[in-house]
């Protein structure tokens, strides 16, 4: 029999039970890609990020939802840099290889907080009417046509009217399959709105038959920083708040410096371990 630890943290969690949830196998070696994929399906979070050896970087990461893997994912790298922390076995700057490439990270004043990848924009031929039916919405309630834009894991953003927009949204599965599919077994939109330098978002995505929303989403912040960049929105500061609607308050802060680079953070809780044995 072998075994495996791992950890339960909550990212972007300004109190203990806030965030969004992450499973941490530190030490992954020895895991297979089906493994993998069936202790993510055990785990049933939003992703669980499983931790190798990396030649150039503090570890290399595989980051799997309880469905897929995917290339890229924040809370999940935010997670794993704040549990190699921990242990003392990073400074304050460091690296984290994903499958997306390498992503530089760093620690401050209790915060975690990555780089993200340069965005690219592609338009998604859909209309202000036809996002807002995808929402539950009526037109009026989007101020843009829909996007894809990608810096690391690519994603349909939707610029809302106002922030009740964004909560009263009440996706149609239907039609969130028809219009935010990025592949068979990846849809998925992320609606915004953003007064003052507070910004108010949510992610709703569609798994294994189910249309599901996330409390805290990293990789969507950094696109949210990508749209910015790429539209000249910068340089800005921004808290970002999700998870409102899921009583599970998440706070990420997004920073476009006057380069265009992105940098997302937010805090890490620790809440608990355990052990697997296969």
């Amino acid at each position: 029999m072998s075994r495996y630890s791992f950890e339960l943290v909550n990212v972007f969690a300004e109190e203990r039970f806030g965030g969004n949830p992450l499973a941490v196998f530190s030490d992954a070696s020895g895991l297979d890609d089906r493994t993998m994929q069936l202790l993510a399906r055990q785990m049933n979070l939003s992703e669980t990020v499983f931790l190798f050896p990396h030649e150039s970087a503090a570890a290399r990461l595989r980051i799997f939802t309880p469905s897929q893997e995917l290339p890229f994912a924040g809370h999940p790298t935010l997670g794993a840099a704040a549990v190699l922390h921990w242990r003392g076995e990073l400074g304050a700057s460091f690296q984290l290889h994903t499958n997306a490439g390498l992503i530089p990270l760093r620690h401050h004043d209790g915060i975690y907080s990555l780089r993200a990848n340069a965005p690219s924009e592609r338009g998604s031929g859909l209309s202000r009417g036809q996002a807002a039916a995808m929402l539950g919405l009526d037109q009026e309630d989007i101020a843009l046509e829909p996007v894809w834009l990608d810096t690391g894991s690519e994603q349909l953003l939707i610029r809302a009217a106002s922030a009740g927009a964004v909560l009263r949204a009440k996706p149609v599965h239907a039609l969130l399959l028809r219009d935010a599919t990025l592949r068979p077994g990846r849809s998925v939109a992320y609606l915004w709105h953003e007064d003052a330098g507070v910004a108010t978002v949510r992610l709703f995505y569609e798994q294994q038959g189910a249309l599901l929303e996330d409390p805290g989403t990293g990789s969507a912040c950094a696109n949210l920083g990508g749209w910015c960049a790429l539209h000249g929105q910068g340089p800005l500061q921004w808290r970002v708040e999700q998870g409102a609607a899921l009583a599970r308050p998440n706070v990420l802060y997004l920073q476009v410096d006057a380069e265009r680079s992105i940098t997302v953070g937010g805090r890490v809780q620790q809440i608990g371990r355990g052990e697997i044995v296969l």
